[in-house]
């Protein structure tokens, strides 16, 4: 059976029931170049639509593609709708869909001949190069979440790994989305839609990004539910006691996944949180964990190109699950808990051989976050380092946000509900007993 990535796609076509599939259109970004014996997609895909009763429509840049396709609609009698045209161009005039298969903009692997250098010269102005390969397929995918339904499904080609292939950018996105990965063969990986589309944009997504500090002391995380939120680190052992838990969860301190594996597993297989992002380290401890798709490591973010995460270098989770939170599209970004004042030693604990801090006696009053419990005896983790580390990432995430304002031309605002002045620098400030009667103007996530 064929490696290709179209079979993926069709095969999972030919389990659906025929009553399903009759008047259901296929949509292939990236039509047949070349007449090549079991590489041609396009041919397949007539084939298979003349069998089911289906619809195909072909979309392509270069009008060499679309006579190709042309003469094979002639050859097999059949009504295809050709686009001459971008993929990202033609799918902004799409309302919905069925089946798409993404086989558009190649990536760069070195030995492209010079004739297809030549015609994305012509087309685009360009040589071939991954930046613009991650891009447009980042840009169909963002285009494709708007317009899905509960039974759309994406298929990818040419997914080689995560810094080379065509999905380099826009897989993390699909995952972060909620899409599941039904199957991968080869180089292709096939997508289903989340179990509901996405609720209708008001034109602005707010994402609340919770950190731990103790200015959250006594706040009811009632105001968050049924609203898209982030959280991190070992605030779940909170969560747990009230029954809340975030949308999404972001820890990458490194000791702190290591020590709380146990926990970090239970959210995942118990479905505690649509999202996660980790330390990649975590694998050594739980090698399962790559089984799920909802799962994202920092390290694997930093590496890819085209993405805001590999402008990061000093890192920690409450800026981290910034940039997250604009990855999921928000535009309105609310940090609570981020209060970088840190008692760096506490006196209940030791620091050991490898630089880490341990909790040796019980905290009966913890200046550092808004739980007492929050820390408990035998934890471990890394010294805060406030103005080397904390500091600096927020810093750069102010950067970062200010940059992809100017290159997206969007208006993306963070606020900081907080009583403390540690942030003022970079980010406009709010008083924390604001937020609930500013929640009420904001639409519900969920």
């Amino acid at each position: 059976m064929s490696s290709h990535g179209h079979q993926t796609l069709i095969n999972y076509i030919l389990q659906q029931k025929d009553e399903d599939l009759k008047g259901k259109t296929i949509i292939e970004i990236g039509t047949v170049r070349e007449f090549l014996d079991g590489q041609n997609s396009t041919e397949c895909f007539i084939k298979l639509c003349i069998q089911k009763n289906m619809k195909l429509i072909t979309v392509d840049m270069d009008e060499k593609c679309s006579n190709n396709a042309k003469t094979l609609c002639e050859k097999y009698k059949f009504n295809c709708e050709i686009i001459t045209a971008k993929g990202e161009d033609y799918l902004k005039t799409k309302k919905s869909f069925d089946y798409i298969y993404l086989d558009g903009y190649d990536y760069d692997h070195g030995q492209h001949s010079q004739e297809r250098q030549d015609r994305y010269n012509h087309y685009m102005s360009t040589d071939i190069n991954n930046e613009e390969c991650w891009q447009s397929h980042l840009s169909m995918v963002e285009l494709l979440c708007k317009i899905s339904n509960k039974n759309s499904v994406i298929c990818f080609d040419d997914i080689i790994n995560d810094k080379v292939g065509k999905g380099v950018t826009a897989i993390p996105y699909l995952i972060m989305k909620g899409w599941k990965v039904e199957r991968k063969t080869g180089t292709s990986v096939l997508f289903i839609s989340p179990e509901a589309p996405p609720p209708a944009s008001s034109g602005e997504r707010h994402i609340f990004v919770l950190g731990n500090g103790a200015s959250l002391k006594d706040f009811d995380f009632n105001y968050l539910v049924g609203r898209e939120w982030i959280g991190t680190c070992v605030a779940f052992r909170y969560w747990e006691e009230v029954d809340i838990y975030p949308t999404h969860y972001v820890c990458v301190d490194n000791a702190v996944c290591k020590k709380h594996i146990k926990s970090i597993k239970n959210m995942i297989i118990n479905k505690k949180c649509q999202t996660f992002l980790l330390c990649a380290s975590i694998i050594q401890e739980w090698a399962e964990i790559q089984q799920y798709d909802n799962v994202m490591y920092i390290q694997q973010l930093k590496n890819a190109q085209a993405n805001p995460f590999r402008y990061l270098a000093d890192y920690c989770s409450g800026s981290t699950a910034v940039l997250m939170a604009y990855i999921l599209k928000a535009n309105r970004i609310h940090l609570l808990g981020m209060d970088c004042k840190y008692v760096e030693f506490l006196p209940e604990c030791e620091k050991l051989e490898d630089g880490t801090l341990k909790i040796i006696k019980k905290i009966k009053s913890n200046p550092n976050y808004f739980w007492d419990d929050y820390q408990q005896v035998g934890d471990v983790y890394n010294s805060p380092n406030v103005n080397r580390v904390h500091k600096q990432s927020w810093f750069d995430i102010r950067n970062i946000l200010l940059l992809y304002n100017i290159l997206t031309g969007e208006e993306i605002q963070l606020y900081n509900y907080n009583n403390l002045d540690t942030l003022d620098e970079w980010f406009k400030r709010k008083k924390l007993e604001e937020l609930p009667k500013e929640l009420s103007t904001f639409k519900m996530s969920t």
